[in-house]
């Protein structure tokens, strides 16, 4: 456990000599997350990538997980994901929130993965907290095209979340915003939709023809 907390350490200098945002090594992850640490932290899935930040209230460790079941055609199969946020304070990591998803059998969904080009760790509004926010997606029979993605924002602590169902028919796709989010800061708010736009426009998702107009009206459910 001793080399555990020194690596803890020297990371956490670095971030709070540098006030940035990290993808750790694998070396790195594997000294902090060994298999009894992860064990001890309930988790079930392989650990994809961990984030180490820091912020006014201290330093952080993100990690996000998601299950292998099996090769598809292009890919592999991940039928679970899970993402924990861990702050790092008298020597032991803190859960201050976890989010879980699963493929959903019902909508003959195949597999589900974040969208880590996506995944920003970052302070989105200047307050000089980080405000993470995730993205992921699923894909069923017609790969993403009929799957779902979601957004979401974490804004001191509290998840307010974007859920989004793709269909390759136009009355088959629909948007899902929590009313929360129009009480979120503007900066977040305008990140938030820049972040939706360039989802859109790398090919990653297809909204409603005018999803723009309508969350300027603060509308809930988009179709």
């Amino acid at each position: 456990m001793k080399h555990i907390i020194t690596t803890l350490f020297a990371l956490v200098f670095c971030i709070n000599g540098h006030s940035q945002t990290k993808i750790l090594l694998r070396e790195e992850m594997e000294k902090l997350f060994p298999e009894d640490v992860q064990q001890q932290l309930g988790f079930k899935s392989q650990i994809r990538l961990v984030y180490s930040f820091a912020d006014k209230n201290g330093s952080y460790y993100l990690p996000i997980c998601e299950s292998f079941d099996g090769m598809g055609d292009d890919d592999s199969l991940h039928s679970k994901i899970r993402g924990v946020n861990l702050k790092y304070e008298n020597g032991q990591f803190v859960k201050q929130w976890e989010m879980n998803d699963h493929i959903l059998t019902t909508q003959y969904e195949e597999s589900i993965w974040f969208y880590t080009k996506y995944v920003t760790i970052k302070d989105l509004d200047g307050d000089g907290e980080v405000d993470p926010v995730l993205v992921y997606g699923s894909s069923a029979a017609n790969g993403k095209s009929d799957g779902r993605m979601k957004i979401l924002v974490y804004y001191k602590g509290k998840k307010v979340a974007i859920r989004h169902q793709n269909s390759e028919f136009d009355g088959g796709r629909t948007t899902d915003v929590d009313v929360e989010f129009y009480e979120l800061p503007a900066k977040v708010q305008g990140f938030v939709k820049g972040l939706m736009k360039r989802l859109a426009d790398d090919g990653q998702v297809i909204y409603a023809t005018d999803w723009v107009q309508k969350m300027n009206q603060k509308k809930t459910s988009i179709q």
